[in-house]
């Protein structure tokens, strides 16, 4: 893979210095009950190699008996915690949490699904003790359905080469970051917390690691196309200005030759059926402009609502903010606090 378009490499750590690492593993589920057992265990075992961890598990609204399970874990091993929130507020406001709230210095961010194996963890964090502030992790021949291969490579490949938008090649969600500038990229209230192209917005020195894939052996795939091309028209809204800019140029030309065929339409060289196939062309290129300006202007509501909260919680067992605590004062949180400040 070419480096062309990654941060110059800095110079490297000696491997010695790795066990050291203060590390959160962090595991944001949704529906996970076949594999959050699994999970655990694999993870809990790769993070033997260090000496200061945490598994912080961010349970995103889950109706399956996956807290019931973390609780489970948290019972039996002190280095379990947990964030569950009220209901379901999807996969960028699990792990915007759990950046928010790992303790450690550098966070690994893992599927619960497991198909990024946890042993390839240790690859990503030799890599980013070379200087980087996020490795993100490139799947090798990958075990997913052909429409979310092909998706992730499509919506890529236009956000680098027509809307500009930099990207890491391939990155994913399997990554190691250091938690400050993790929490740089949460705090930085975009309309769309879309870390694969935060992180390089904000300057984070990152690179590529290529990782192995594994299919997934139990439970069900929460990605269909729907959430794909919301996936995608997030970021291509969220990240650069140039659909606005060909809209500008498409509504000129439509303008344009509308004028036209009104004038040949006066002149007698157009009929009624030129002019309804004419007027079927515009409406359609109307509806599309439409579309895409209103995505627009959602983006921009939400940049007004900056004092929602992108999730609540409703219980954990560690100390949370007030303003993302679904109850507040009223209900104490399982071996918590709550933060009396909440800026």
């Amino acid at each position: 893979m070419s480096d062309s378009s990654l941060r110059e490499k800095p110079p490297i750590t000696k491997p010695a210095e790795r066990p050291r690492l203060g590390i959160t593993a962090m595991i944001p589920c949704y529906n996970e009950i076949a594999c959050v057992e699994r999970a655990y265990q694999e993870i809990r075992s790769e993070l033997a190699a260090y000496d200061d961890v945490e598994l912080l598990f961010v349970d995103d609204g889950s109706t399956d008996g996956t807290l019931e399970a973390i609780k489970g874990f948290a019972a039996a091993d002190p280095r379990v915690k947990y964030l569950s929130f009220a209901r379901n507020f999807g996969l960028e406001a699990a792990f915007s949490a759990g950046f928010k709230y790992a303790s450690k210095p550098w966070t690994v961010q893992f599927d619960a699904d497991l198909q990024s194996p946890p042993e390839e963890m240790h690859r990503l964090v030799d890599k980013a003790l070379e200087g980087y502030d996020v490795v993100f992790a490139v799947r090798e021949n990958r075990q997913d359905p052909w429409y979310r291969r092909l998706g992730t490579s499509g919506h890529q490949l236009i956000a680098r080469r027509w809307l500009g938008i930099e990207l890491p090649p391939g990155a994913s969600v399997f990554r190691i970051v250091k938690t400050s500038v993790a929490r740089k990229v949460v705090d930085s209230r975009l309309t769309t917390p879309y870390f694969i192209a935060t992180a390089p917005l904000l300057g984070a020195r990152y690179t590529t690691l290529p990782t192995s894939h594994r299919p997934r052996v139990d439970g069900q795939g929460k990605w269909n196309l729907r959430k794909l091309v919301s996936h995608a028209v997030e970021l291509f809204v969220g990240f650069s200005f140039r659909p606005l800019v060909w809209l500008s140029a498409l509504a000129a030309v439509v303008v344009v030759a509308g004028v036209t065929v009104l004038a040949l339409a006066l002149a007698g060289r157009f009929g009624p059926t030129e002019l309804a196939e004419a007027s079927l062309v515009t409406g359609l290129i109307t509806l599309v402009t439409l579309a895409v300006v209103a995505r627009y202007l959602v983006r921009m509501m939400r940049v007004q609502a900056i004092g929602v909260p992108r999730y609540q919680i409703r219980e954990a067992n560690i100390p949370i903010r007030a303003d993302e605590a679904l109850y507040g004062y009223e209900t104490p949180y399982v071996g918590t606090e709550v933060w009396e400040n909440a800026s």
